[in-house]
C-alpha cells in the first residue's frame, strides 16, 4: 500500500543530513576555541580536527556548508547576544545569534556554489577578506594558531620596564552604576599605591577603568598627576571633546598627562555601520537616543621611559589598522570584557590577539576587566 507521506519522510531526512553534515563541520572546525576555553588545547588533536573540518567545507554539497556557516555563526559568535542585557535589550539576543548565523550561514554557502574543488579552495581563502558591517572576528585561517602549522616562535625581548597589570574582575552592571564610583576610584588608587610601593616603572589599568568622562574630574585628574611622579600610569576612562564622547586611553607621566583616543570602533557596539538615517533609528528606538562614540584618525604612541607603547583598545587591538606605521613591536591593549561575561569571548580575544602578534612581530600587554591578563607575544 502506498505510502501518502512517504515523500515528506524523505524530505525531512534529506533536509536533516544536511543539518547533520553542517553541525558536525562547524564543531570540528570550531574546537580549538572550546579546548582553549578548558585548557585542553592539544597541538595533534587540533592538526587532525582542522585538516578534516578543511577538507569538508570544500568537498560538501552547497546545503550543508550553508548549515556549517549557520552553526560556526553560533559557536564562535553566541556571546555577542550578552552584550544586549545591559541595553535593556535582553529579548534581541535570540534575534542576534541568528543573525550571525545566518550572515555566516549564507557567506559559506557562496563557497559552495562551485562545484570544481580549486575554486572553492580560492573562495574560502578569501574568507580571510571578508568582514561584514566591519566585524573582522572570523578569520578562517584562525584555527591554525594551535596546530603543528604554526611554527613562529617570537624573539622579541620585553621592555627594560617593571609592569604591574592588576587583575580587575567587575561586573559591568556595576561598573557604571553611580553607587559604586567611589568604591571603583578607590580600588584604582590602591591599585597605583601597591605599584609605587613595588617599584614598578608602569601600572596599566584595564579599558574604562576609570567608568567616567575622566577629562572633566579635575581633582582626580589631579590625583594621578601627583601620583605619575613616581610611576606612569596608563588607565582606560571616557573623555569629551568638543562635545563629542570618545573612548579613551590616559597616559599620566611625571606630572602630565596624554590622551590616546580609540581609532577602531566596535560595530554596533560604539558606532552603526549604516547611513545616518539608520543611525539616527537604530539609537532613538534602541540606545535611549544616545550618539554614537567619535573615533580618533590614526592610531597613537606614549613614549615611556624612552620606550614607544602603541595604544589599542579591546575591539581594535584585533584590527591590522591599529599596527600601521609602528615605532616598535610593544603594544598596550585594554579590554573591558564583562560586556560579555561569562562566555568565550576572551578566549577567542586571545586566540586573535596571538594571531595579530604573530603576523606583525609584536609584544603586547593586554589589561582586562572580567578575564585573565596577558603577555601575547
Amino acid at each position: 500500500m502506498l505510502n501518502p507521506f512517504s515523500s515528506s519522510v524523505n524530505l525531512q531526512d534529506y533536509t536533516k543530513n544536511f543539518i547533520i553534515n553542517g553541525f558536525i563541520t562547524a564543531m570540528l572546525f570550531s574546537a580549538f576555541i572550546y579546548l582553549e576555553y578548558f585548557d585542553l588545547t592539544n597541538k595533534l588533536l587540533n592538526t587532525i580536527l582542522l585538516i578534516i573540518s578543511y577538507i569538508l567545507i570544500v568537498t560538501l554539497d552547497k546545503k550543508s556548508v550553508f548549515f556549517t556557516g549557520f552553526f560556526i555563526g553560533i559557536l564562535w559568535f553566541w556571546w555577542v547576544a550578552n552584550s544586549f542585557i545591559y541595553y535593556e535589550l535582553a529579548y534581541l539576543m535570540p534575534l542576534i545569534v541568528f543573525v550571525f548565523a545566518l550572515g555566516y550561514g549564507i557567506i559559506f554557502y557562496l563557497t559552495a556554489i562551485f562545484k570544481n574543488i580549486f575554486v572553492r579552495i580560492i573562495l574560502v581563502y578569501c574568507l580571510t577578506f571578508v568582514e561584514p558591517f566591519g566585524f573582522n572576528w572570523f578569520k578562517i585561517d584562525l584555527p591554525l594558531i594551535n596546530t603543528y602549522f604554526n611554527t613562529y616562535e617570537s624573539k622579541i625581548q620585553k621592555p627594560p620596564l617593571d609592569i604591574y597589570m592588576p587583575q580587575y574582575n567587575l561586573s559591568q552592571d556595576k561598573k557604571w552604576n553611580k553607587k559604586y564610583i567611589n568604591e571603583i576610584v578607590n580600588t584604582n588608587i590602591k591599585n597605583i599605591d601597591f605599584a609605587i610601593q613595588n617599584n614598578y616603572d608602569l601600572v596599566i589599568l584595564p579599558e574604562t577603568a576609570f567608568p567616567m568622562i575622566l577629562n572633566k574630574q579635575k581633582q582626580l585628574i589631579n590625583t594621578l598627576k601627583e601620583k605619575s611622579k613616581d610611576i606612569t600610569i596608563v588607565t582606560g576612562a571616557l573623555s569629551l571633546k568638543n562635545n563629542q564622547y570618545l573612548n579613551s586611553t590616559f597616559m599620566f607621566q611625571d606630572s602630565k598627562v596624554t590622551i590616546a583616543n580609540k581609532v577602531v570602533l566596535v560595530p554596533f557596539g560604539e558606532e552603526i555601520p549604516l547611513p545616518k538615517v539608520f543611525v539616527d533609528l537604530i539609537n532613538k528606538y534602541f540606545f535611549n537616543g544616545a550618539s554614537d562614540y567619535t573615533s580618533a584618525s590614526k592610531p597613537s604612541d606614549f613614549t615611556i621611559k624612552g620606550t614607544s607603547f602603541r595604544n589599542a583598545i579591546c575591539y581594535e587591538a584585533t584590527t591590522d589598522t591599529i599596527y600601521e606605521n609602528m615605532k616598535s613591536p610593544y603594544v598596550i591593549a585594554s579590554s573591558n570584557n564583562a560586556w560579555f561575561a561569562p562566555s568565550i569571548e576572551p578566549t577567542l580575544q586571545k586566540l586573535l590577539l596571538r594571531y595579530y602578534a604573530k603576523k606583525h612581530k609584536l609584544y603586547i600587554y593586554h589589561s582586562t576587566n572580567m578575564s585573565s591578563n596577558m603577555i601575547v607575544k
